[in-house]
């Protein structure tokens, strides 16, 4: 070999070496580029997630508060009107007694959020502090900030505490035993206007009640102010209406599409000890209800437990999310069970003549529905074993466990 040749060679030889060096290079680079670029899309989301869980946090705030805001509108007018009607106190009728005492009696426990959501926010820096907004993050900070002080002063400020002890109503609630059902509910509704009536006019009560309308007004400049800055929390964030109720569908949604070849068969409801359910479904699309609901009862003639036992039939379909029920009031059985209904001493005719217009009362029900159908739609999901149902209905859950 000529030294021409040797020079080629190694000519070649550091060429392909370099090729291999340069190829390793750009394929660590490469490697890094899209690990880099994974890694920031994750990050990315998971900030972006961050951002949609606390805007909503911040909305259902403000449907909570816009609720207390309707309550107390409700009561405060249900009070004006009882104010303006003391000396025709036994007219008032009794849902407004009962509204307007709400608005001046004590309520059993403190106001409240949950906090679950603050907490995750607040727990995660690495996560917040590289929002990429630093004016959405003051904004939210605000907000919590916001939120605890109008807790702290709704639940121990003098002009926000109900002035009227929930305790003064303890005596108003014990029952007679010597009067009749008719004359108790008559003597209760009389002893609640009454003690209204005094309440409404005591010292106490009228300081709370010069204070309705700046109460009223820092709950709506609050939901104001609260809307404000979500709204502009989505705009720095570029978040949109259809993200955030993608987002809140799927916070929302808990299992798996329920289909019809896994509805059928026997269902029990789990979800109350006072109430004993079995739901057959069956493949043509009718179903059968058989149920025990329970209460007990203590009344001023007896005591004890009162049950009903129900059938009912219909028809199912699944539509989409949603499992449809078509009740058949003409297949509506209803039976009671009064065999653990205990009178009082001398009372036995009284629970008689009760229980008889009762079921009377039952009876006419379902007579004034005769050749009537309703339809009742449920959102419907189950969960990743098959064996348990969740139906869902404006604020009502119920679960349905597959019985062996």
């Amino acid at each position: 070999m000529t030294k021409e040749d040797n020079r080629k060679e190694r000519r070649s030889w550091w060429m392909q070496f370099l090729i291999s060096v340069i190829g390793t290079a750009i394929g660590v680079g490469l490697t890094f580029a899209v690990s880099n670029r994974l890694e920031n899309r994750k990050k990315e989301q998971a900030q972006r997630l961050t951002a949609m869980m606390v805007i909503h946090d911040i909305d259902v705030s403000i449907e909570r508060v816009q609720s207390l805001k309707d309550d107390l509108e409700s009561q405060y007018n249900a009070m004006i009107y009882a104010l303006s009607h003391l000396d025709q106190i036994d007219s008032v009728p009794q849902d407004t007694v009962v509204m307007a005492l709400g608005y001046i009696v004590s309520e059993e426990k403190d106001y409240s959020f949950d906090m679950s959501k603050e907490k995750i926010f607040h727990s995660s820096p690495d996560t917040w502090q590289n929002l990429g907004s630093m004016k959405f993050i003051d904004n939210v900070q605000s907000f919590y900030f916001n939120r605890q002080s109008f807790l702290d002063t709704y639940n121990k400020s003098v002009y926000w505490q109900r002035p009227v002890p929930i305790s003064d109503l303890e005596q108003i609630n014990k029952v007679d035993e010597s009067l009749s059902v008719e004359q108790y509910i008559e003597s209760y509704y009389a002893s609640l206007r009454k003690f209204l009536k005094e309440k409404l006019t005591d010292g106490n009560s009228q300081h709370y009640i010069n204070y309705a309308a700046w109460r009223m007004s820092s709950i709506n400049d609050m939901i104001e102010d609260w809307i404000k800055l979500n709204n502009e929390n989505k705009f720095l964030m570029s978040i949109t209406d259809e993200e955030m109720e993608s987002y809140v569908n799927s916070i929302n949604k808990t299992g798996f599409a329920l289909k019809e070849e896994n509805l059928i068969g026997t269902w029990r409801v789990t979800s109350s000890d006072k109430l004993e359910e079995e739901w057959e479904y069956s493949k043509d699309h009718t179903f059968k209800v058989v149920g025990v609901q329970s209460a007990i009862a203590n009344m001023p003639f007896a005591k004890g437990k009162l049950k009903l036992n129900i059938t009912t039939e219909g028809t199912w379909n699944i539509e989409g999310d949603s499992l449809i029920h078509t009740f058949d009031w003409d297949k509506y059985i209803m039976e009671v069970d009064d065999s653990e209904m205990k009178a009082l001493p001398g009372r036995q005719d009284m629970l008689d003549d009760w229980l008889k217009e009762y079921k009377e009362s039952y009876e006419k029900i379902i007579n004034d529905n005769h050749g009537r159908k309703d339809r009742s739609a449920y959102g419907a999901c189950m969960d990743a074993s098959g064996d348990k149902i969740e139906l869902k209905k404006a604020n009502e859950v119920q679960y349905l466990k597959r019985k062996k």
